[in-house]
């Protein structure tokens, strides 16, 4: 079966792969001469079962080798393994298989990636190179979330890399495509529970309220009444980091309040403005310390 790039493989006969996999692993995982066919064998043993940590282990010690040989042809494969290791990762984490693209042990396996990757980030890459890095690290979040909704995985490997990447890389670029992918999904709790991290961050304050406007207008103009979208609207209006601008974000919610009032609007949107007010009113003090939702 075979839809574009993708290539449909029956579960039992992934099942049947797995099992002949994991014997030519097993068999060959500890002779130097059988290393490639060991190898060979995690790909299958990781798309059946993504929480296989002797599998994903073994593709860590073998780069950590390849690291630590300081010939120029082992550079070399040090080099072409780290790029082939983003693609076979991206190749399990972005498909529709909702267990895999959840996998908090590829996700792990990700992230212990980047941090073995990121010297040569510091150091070695030109500004423009690192930035299409950062955005198609982020691109991978994204569809990663498409393919299964609320993935808390994902977007948690998104906080880790810029936690990584931090001064290194345009913050509002960053937070502004994860604000498009949540007005998108607006019931993605994990979405914007990753932009709630984001935007204390962004400078100066004047793009950071802009980005946080966006998303109220957006979720006016659209009368959207999606708990998560709600949720992050009231945590970022009490926070600390808008203290400047809180006086005016309420008072366009009071005077939308009382507009959806008049003309007989959704209760249940009506409920989400007035327990925003509520909220930001009683928490949207300097220095509350509010942190992220779940």
């Amino acid at each position: 079966m075979q839809d574009g790039y993708n290539l449909g493989v029956p579960k039992k006969v992934l099942a049947v792969a797995f099992v002949e996999a994991r014997k030519i692993f097993f068999k060959n995982a500890r002779d130097e001469d059988g290393q490639s066919l060991a190898l060979q064998a995690t790909k299958v043993m990781l798309l059946f079962d993504p929480e296989h940590l002797t599998a994903a282990n073994f593709r860590k010690r073998r780069l950590t080798a390849l690291k630590s040989d300081d010939t120029p042809s082992a550079q070399l494969a040090y080099r072409k393994a780290l790029k082939y290791e983003f693609c076979f990762l991206d190749t399990i984490l972005t498909s529709p298989l909702h267990r895999q693209s959840k996998s908090p042990t590829l996700w792990h396996h990700r992230l212990w990636l980047l941090d073995l990757f990121r010297p040569k980030i510091v150091e070695l890459i030109p500004e423009h190179i690192r930035e299409k890095f950062l955005r198609t690290e982020l691109d991978s979040v994204c569809k990663s979330g498409e393919q299964h909704p609320k993935n808390y995985y994902a977007w948690q490997y998104a906080r880790r890399l810029v936690e990584r990447i931090h001064g290194m890389g345009p913050i509002l670029d960053f937070a502004q495509c994860v604000k498009d992918w949540c007005c998108k999904h607006p019931s993605d709790t994990s979405g914007w529970s990753c932009l709630l991290y984001l935007v204390p961050m962004v400078e100066p304050e004047a793009k950071r309220t802009r980005l946080v406007r966006e998303v109220l207008g957006f979720a006016l103009k659209l009368r959207l009444d999606q708990e998560s979208l709600w949720v992050f609207i009231r945590t970022i209006m009490a926070h600390e980091a808008l203290q400047q601008e809180r006086h005016d974000l309420c008072s366009a919610l009071r005077e939308y309040n009382k507009s959806i009032k008049d003309m007989g609007g959704s209760t249940v949107l009506q409920h989400r403005v007035r327990d925003t007010l509520d909220y930001t009113q009683r928490y949207g003090q300097p220095n509350s310390g509010l942190g992220e939702t779940g």
